[in-house]
This record gives C-alpha cells, structure tokens and sequence, in this order.
C-alpha cells in the first residue's frame, strides 16, 4: 500500500478538526524548511495527500513598524507578529479578495520569520520580472489594507520576485532585502526587490570624514555639535539612498568604537564604555528605519560624551585655576591662550569658551585686566616712565599701552598718575 493510500485511509478515523491541524503543521513545517532548512525531501511526499502544489511562487515579507525607541521592545514585537500571522490566516481562510478562488487554499503558506516578520508564500506566474513587480506592489497593497485595518501601528512589506518553490529561499532573501529598503521610505513602506539599488564604494571615505568631524568636536568638548556632525552624516546618507542599511550599521559601530576610544584617552570609564558598546551592538539589529537610527545614535554618543563631560569638569577647573595662577606670577610676558590650553591639555577653543564660563570674562580681557591693574599699581607708587611700566607689565608698545589703559580707565597713563586719590582699577569675576 502506497503512502498515499495510508493517509487516506488515516483520514477516515481522524477528526476534521485534528485532520486540519495535521495538515497546518506540514504545510507550515514544508515552508519553513524550503525557506530555511535542508529536509524538504522528508516532507514533499506527504504533499499530494493535502493537495499541495509546487507551483512558481514569490515572497511577501510583512512587517510591524514600530514609532522611535519601540524596535527594542521584544515583547511588544512578538504580540505584533502573531496579531499579523493570525491575521494573515484569516485573510486565507476567509478567502479575501478571492486569494483562494485564484491560487487554492494549499498552495498559499504563512510563516512567522526571526523576531518580529511574517513570510507569505504566494504563486505566481513567472514571467518577465519586471512587468510583474507593479501587479505584485499592487496585491502587496491589497494584503496590507486587509491586515492592518483598526490596528494602532503600521506594516511594511517586502516583495522578492518569482521562483520555481523549490528556489524559493531566493524570493526571500530578495524579500528581506526589499524590505531593508524602508530604511530609507520609512514605516509603512511597500518595495519591490526591483526597486532598490546599493553603490556602497564611496562610503568609506565619507564615513571617515564624518568620523574626523565628530571627534574633533569631541575633543574640543563641543558637545551640542556632536549631534549636529550626526544629523549631517545622516541627512547626506538619506539623500544617496545607496549605502546598504546593514553596510551603515557596520560602518556607525566602527565610528562608536573610536568615538568610546577618545573618550577612554580623555578620562571617561572604560567599564561603562564597554557597557554602551555591549548594548549598542545589540540593539542596532532591531533599527529599521533611518529615523530609528538618528534618534539612537545621537542617544549614544550623547551618553559618552557625558561620561567625558563630568569628568573633564574638574580637570577643566583645575586648568582655569591654574591659568588664572600664571596670569598673575607672568603678566609680563608673552602670554597665549594657546601655550596655555596645551599646558593643560586642552584644545585652545575649549578651553577658551571653559574659560570665559568660569571667569565670566575672556582670556583676553582677563590678561589685559591684570596688566592694567599692575600698570596702575606701580603709576602710582613709582616715578619709572610710561614706557617702561608698558614694558613691566608685557606692553612693548608704549602708544598701544596707552590707549588700552585710556579704554579701560578713562584716563591717560600720566593723568591716572597726576591724580593721585584714583582708586586703583579692579579686575571683576562673575
């Protein structure tokens, strides 16, 4: 007796209930091992017993969009991905749209695919592929109307071309890719594999000199403009469409890895940096969409830079005291901001703006300050000459010594002396 013989016979003593629970499973388990395994030949021969046909067949990838931050919510994403499963089999039950009148209940599959996808298999008639991609975005449409009515989320699809079934896996691969492309549309998209196109040669170099930008402005402790170099980087990319989402992903966890390095070198905690590139490894795989990514990554490096941040508070302290120090015991000499910043350890333009926070004035004009207030000093308790007090206190110009001390007295060098009842010019700090 042949196998199909017994399983007719089966049929007779097993409930219809149980009979189409049986039947479920091996339509299930043959679409999943086609797509994924190597044991299709295990269950082909069981086919003809449900009426099953090998017919030419697409994948329609269907995905839950999530709103900025939802994509790590795995919990949420699985109840998402049974809602659309349960409700991909209703549509076939049913027969929506006459999916059934058309291509027969047993040879239409559904699958659930990794954490949050649902595959269905649907026969097609293979012809010119691309003639046939508009009719498939069509009933891409139609499908997603149907299951995402009175839902509080939206769903995008992925559509892979037409293949012998026992090729299938190839309408997959082309479905994901497809749907990899809502990177770029954002939620709710519909692509066909047709539709998108990759030029990843010139990104690279791009990706390096964003990556020198946004150090830069790390070293500098220019913190808010972090986010702009991201924003920029992410806008340029959004415009090309033609860097491979998964190529960004590498490509933004190299850039995280310097950008933790830097921030290790300036003072920040190894442990917790390691923590954040731990995470941040994990939960960029569940990013699909460019907005999901410019939120996360801004979240990211604004999350080092805080570490960074609290630390050089105090070194940034210690450097302004200790400038304010040399001001004071080197007046007289060549005097840069530059020569000083390096002495600490800091770029000139940090540590100039740290400066002018904490002193609330300029380095400039706190050195100008100090050197009048000296000149003021020994105008009044010595008889040297203009000139030379100019020189005594870093001026090698006695006209341009006398015009700064003009501006910031109100007064000649020689009329602040004649007046001898002046009060001394006094250096205010906020």
């Amino acid at each position: 007796m042949s196998d199909g013989e017994l399983w007719s016979l089966n049929k007779n003593i097993i409930s219809n209930k149980h009979w189409q629970l049986i039947r479920e499973a091996i339509r299930r388990e043959f679409a999943f091992e086609t797509i994924f395994g190597n044991t299709v030949g295990e269950i082909e021969k069981y086919l003809t017993v449900f009426n099953i046909q090998l017919l030419p067949t697409m994948v329609m990838l269907l995905q839950a969009d999530t709103d900025e931050g939802a994509c790590f919510d795995k919990a949420m994403l699985e109840t998402r991905q049974k809602e659309i499963y349960s409700r991909i089999v209703q549509m076939i039950e049913q027969d929506v749209d006459g999916i059934i009148t058309v291509f027969g209940q047993e040879n239409i599959f559904a699958i659930t695919a990794g954490e949050r996808d649902v595959a269905l298999l649907l026969p097609v008639e293979l012809h010119d592929q691309v003639d046939f991609k508009v009719p498939a975005k069509r009933y891409g449409r139609h499908i997603k109307a149907y299951i995402s009515k009175d839902l509080n989320y939206s769903i995008s699809v992925g559509i892979g071309r037409g293949y012998d079934f026992k090729q299938i896996r190839k309408s997959y691969a082309e479905a994901c890719a497809a749907l990899k492309f809502k990177f770029y549309q954002g939620n709710g998209a519909i692509v066909h594999y047709n539709d998108i196109s990759w030029c990843d040669h010139e990104s690279q170099r791009m990706f390096i000199q964003y990556e020198t930008t946004l150090l830069e402005s790390i070293r500098k402790g220019e913190w808010q403009q972090t986010t702009a170099v991201i924003n920029d980087m992410l806008d340029t990319i959004g415009r090309s469409r033609l860097v491979h989402p998964d190529v960004l992903k590498v490509r933004v966890l190299e850039m995280l890895t310097v950008v933790s390095r830097v921030a290790m070198e300036l003072g920040a905690e190894p442990e917790i940096l390691l923590e954040i590139k731990i995470r941040s490894g994990d939960e960029i795989a569940g990013i699909t969409t460019l907005s999901e990514i410019r939120t996360w990554l801004a979240a990211i490096v604004n999350e080092m830079c805080a570490l960074l941040q609290s630390k050089q508070q105090a070194a940034v302290v210690r450097a302004v005291t200790h400038a304010k120090q040399y001001i004071m015991e080197n007046y007289y000499r060549d005097i840069s901001l530059e020569d000083l910043a390096r002495r600490e350890y800091l770029s000139s333009s940090y540590f100039s703006r740290a400066f002018t926070e904490l002193v609330g004035m300029s380095f400039t004009d706190y050195l100008k300050n100090v050197r009048i207030k000296k000149a003021q000093a020994l105008l009044l308790t010595t008889d040297k000459g203009v000139a030379e007090i100019a020189a005594k206190v870093g001026y090698q110009d006695p006209n341009y010594f006398s015009r700064v001390f003009r501006v910031a007295t109100g007064k000649s060098p020689l009329q602040y002396r004649r007046g001898k009842t002046s009060k001394i010019f006094c250096i205010t700090e906020a």
